[in-house]
Parts: C-alpha cells; sequence; structure tokens
C-alpha cells in the first residue's frame, strides 16, 4: 500500500470499526429502503389503539442489555445469516477554519463528495458475539461536476495534489459485549473498546432512532502521528422490525457524521481547522445495485474487487 494509502486508514476506523464496531453503513435494495421505512404522504396515521399496542412493544425491547445491543447492530450493519452483502455510500467533506467571526465562505468549505463501497458477510457465534469479515474502499469526487479526482487543488493552501483511493485497514471485527475486537493494520484506542455495548435508544410512533457515539485515536503507519476523531452513527428503523428476532436483517436507513483532524494528504498538519464528514449508505442485494459509475471506478482502480469472495479463514 503506498503513503497516501496508509494516510486513509483512518476513515477505515470510521466506515468499518466505528460503524461495524463499527465505526466507519440491513441488506436491501435501495429503493427497498425506502419502502420499508417511509409511510406514503396518503398514508393514514396509526390509530390510538395500533400506537398503544407499538409503545408495548418498544417498552419490552431490553435496550438495556449488551446481548440484545450486539445481535441488534449485527442485524443492522449487515446480515447475520452470513450472506455477502454491498453496502454503499456517499457523502460530502468539509473543511472547518475556527475563528472569532470569520467570513461565512472562509468558516466552512465543501472540499469534496465521496463514493463507497462495503463489501461483508456476518454471522453470530455460539457466544453470542458478531463476527464479519469486510473490505471498503472510497473514491472522492469534484463537488460541482462529481467527476472522479485523480487531482486536487487544496483550497487553503493553493497547492495542486494527488488524490489516493482510500483502501480500508480493517479486514474483519468480532463486536462482544464488552465491547469490539479489530483486526486491523494500525494502532487505535477508542471510547467503545473494553465497554458494555449499550446504544442510544429512542421511539415514535412505529419507529425506533439508534444512536452511538465514539472518540477514537490512531496512529498513522506512513507518518507516525496520532489522530483524533469524534464519530456519530445513527439508524432509524421500524419498532417491529427490531422486535422481530427472525430477521437476520433489520432493514433501516444509516448515517454517518465525523468530526476528524486534516487528512494527511492534504498536507496540513498544524493548521488550526477540522474536518466534518457526513456520509448516507444504503445495503444492496447485489453488485448490479451499484451504480454504473463507481463499478467503471472500482474495476479501473482495483480490479476484480467487488466480485472476490469473502472467507472466514
Amino acid at each position: 500500500m503506498s503513503a497516501s494509502g496508509k494516510d486513509e486508514l483512518h476513515q477505515a476506523t470510521r466506515r468499518d470499526a466505528l460503524a461495524s464496531l463499527a465505526l466507519a453503513g440491513g441488506a436491501l435494495a435501495a429503493a427497498g429502503a425506502a419502502d420499508a421505512l417511509l409511510q406514503p404522504a396518503h398514508a393514514a396515521s396509526p390509530t390510538p389503539r395500533r400506537l398503544r399496542e407499538l409503545e408495548r412493544l418498544a417498552s419490552a425491547l431490553p435496550v438495556r442489555d449488551p446481548a440484545f445491543n450486539v445481535r441488534t447492530l449485527g442485524r443492522l450493519q449487515g446480515d447475520l445469516s452470513g450472506r455477502t452483502i454491498w453496502s454503499f455510500s456517499t457523502g460530502r467533506v468539509f473543511g472547518l477554519v475556527p475563528g472569532e467571526g470569520p467570513p461565512l465562505a472562509e468558516y466552512g468549505r465543501l472540499m469534496y463528495r465521496t463514493d463507497g463501497v462495503a463489501v461483508k458477510m456476518s454471522r453470530q457465534r455460539a457466544d453470542g458475539a458478531v463476527e464479519d469479515r469486510s473490505r471498503n474502499w472510497m473514491f472522492y469526487k469534484d463537488p460541482e461536476t462529481n467527476a472522479y479526482l485523480t487531482e486536487f487543488r487544496n483550497p487553503y493552501t493553493g497547492e495542486t495534489l494527488p488524490v489516493p483511493t482510500f483502501r480500508g485497514g480493517i479486514g474483519g471485527t468480532v463486536m462482544t459485549v464488552d465491547g469490539p475486537q479489530v483486526s486491523a493494520n494500525f494502532t487505535m484506542e477508542s471510547t467503545v473498546f473494553g465497554r458494555p455495548v449499550l446504544l442510544d435508544w429512542r421511539f415514535l410512533g412505529e419507529h425506533a432512532f439508534i444512536h452511538r457515539h465514539a472518540f477514537t485515536r490512531w496512529k498513522e503507519g506512513s507518518t507516525g502521528f496520532h489522530k483524533t476523531e469524534m464519530t456519530l452513527d445513527a439508524w432509524v428503523c421500524r419498532i417491529e422490525d427490531v422486535a422481530n428476532d427472525k430477521l437476520t436483517m433489520i432493514p433501516s436507513t444509516y448515517s454517518w457524521t465525523s468530526q476528524t483532524e486534516w487528512q494527511s494528504w492534504l498536507k496540513m498538519r498544524g493548521r488550526p481547522g477540522a474536518m466534518l464528514w457526513r456520509n448516507e449508505s444504503v445495503k444492496l442485494r447485489s453488485i448490479d445495485e451499484l451504480p454504473p459509475d463507481f463499478v467503471a471506478q472500482s474495476e479501473k482502480a482495483m480490479p476484480g474487487k467487488l466480485t472476490e469472495s469473502l472467507t472466514w479463514a
């Protein structure tokens, strides 16, 4: 792996470790995700009787039980049947510069967009832990044209830089009731390590809102620098789907937000400011549902990786 590729390993913390641990995005089609969660505009509101039934159902969920939260995470992030899923994400990355009243155009800048995929399979072990295998990568895009970037003119420094392809440094995790065990090619620590897995739950009508936050520090292999970030994971799903333990995957919508330091490939270490990442993702049943331009770019950058089999070995 190139040095620039190693610089991006922290994104794996967000996409795969903290969202899979996360970090750092249920198997269903993108179109199906919206249908599974959102009521049509003409749909009738739940009746008072229906709402009382949902309240009883929600109150019966053992949300303070780490084992229940581990299984719920496994069903939100993958499919515990063991079949391979493709999670496609799209997002935007902003630069933020602090100060006492800078011009708004200088406070925040949309730097680039991102498209990424995580190929993943999951299973629940006899001891209750959820194990997965995955690989993931991401490409940067021009915020105006959506063209994939090979060079980027840094608006803060004026320097034109080669753009790396992100490749995840985390190939697998085991989520236990005491937090995740991560197999990665870099050193990291996180507030989700060594602690009972307890998600933040809220219920409204037919829906469950599930959140988790984490603070993470890792050491870049290429620079030796330590970096720190905060991540926020959020899922929206149906209460009835959470309660239905026969479902190996919970249909949901997922979003991920991160506030972190400047990426190393931008060559801005020591400069005041931070980066804000926001991604949304959906689970897809097959490669055919991925955007054609993303598939073409993936085959160009990493031939065969979309179809390469995952193994438990």
